[in-house]
Parts: structure tokens; sequence; C-alpha cells
């Protein structure tokens, strides 16, 4: 039988995050397994890119405590964070795809940053991933203004 505390990819215990006199979470306790997909929802305005950011540990909570992979994410040694941090990957709604490049074309451009390949490579993986989101084949060929964002 599988170790139960193996399946938990993030567990958060008592999460407070503040911006000065505001309190954005209070107390969050959450879970998440390996292999689950949760959806955060809410108004704007409510805490929801707070928390995913404090989740991967772009920003420190006031107070709780975070394990991601089990590992304590809130005293991770420089190198070690470095590490965590290839398993995260975070799509914002807004400005975070170059206007002028294709889907494939935005897929590619981290590839060509930090993974230098053959460009035959960077196409099959920008294909993967258009796939793996559940987009069809020609939306790699399309400009981000012509996809629904709905």
């Amino acid at each position: 039988m599988a170790n139960p505390s193996n399946d938990i990819a993030i567990r958060a215990h008592g999460v407070v995050n503040r911006f000065g006199a505001q309190t954005v979470h209070d107390g969050i306790d959450l879970e998440v397994r390996r292999g689950e997909v949760l959806g955060i929802v809410g108004g704007s305005g409510t805490g929801k890119s707070v928390l995913l950011r404090t989740l991967i540990g772009l920003q420190r909570p006031v107070s709780g405590h975070i394990e991601v992979l089990d590992r304590d994410i809130l005293h991770l040694r420089e190198a070690e964070q470095r590490e965590l941090d290839q398993h995260f990957g975070v799509l914002f709604q807004d400005g975070a795809l170059f206007s002028s490049l294709t889907v494939a074309q935005n897929i590619e451009v981290p590839l060509r940053e930090h993974c230098p390949m053959p460009e035959a490579l960077m196409a099959q993986i920008a294909a993967t991933k258009i796939a793996m989101v559940g987009l069809p084949e020609e939306a790699g060929d399309k400009f981000p203004s012509q996809l629904s964002g709905g």
C-alpha cells in the first residue's frame, strides 16, 4: 500500500496572508494530491493569485506551514528552491504571451532561453504541450488574439 503522505503534492496548514491591515487569507488549510486537478475560484481581488504565489514560494505568508513534494518551502536553501521551482509552471491570464508570436512560438521561448535543443525537438515539445491542455493541433499556428479566453 502506498504511503498516504507521499500522495500529497501540496500541504498547507494555517496559512495567513496580509497586506497591511487587510487580511487576505486567515488560516487556510489545504491538501492537493499528486495528479489531482484543483480549481481556485473567486471574484477579482479575493486572493486567488496571492494563494498560488504563496503555495509555490514566490510570496511568504505571515504565518503557517507549507510543504510541496514533502519539502517545507519556507525553510529551503536557494539551491533547493531552484530545484523545486523546476516542478512549477505558472500561466497568467493576461499579458503572458507575446502577441506577435504564434502559440507554438510562445511555448518555444523558454526552451530557447533555458534548454538549447534542435528546432524539430522544440516543435515536437510545443505540439505536445498544446495537446496536453486540450487545444487542437492547429492552435499552435494561431496568434494569442485568435484564441478564446473563455
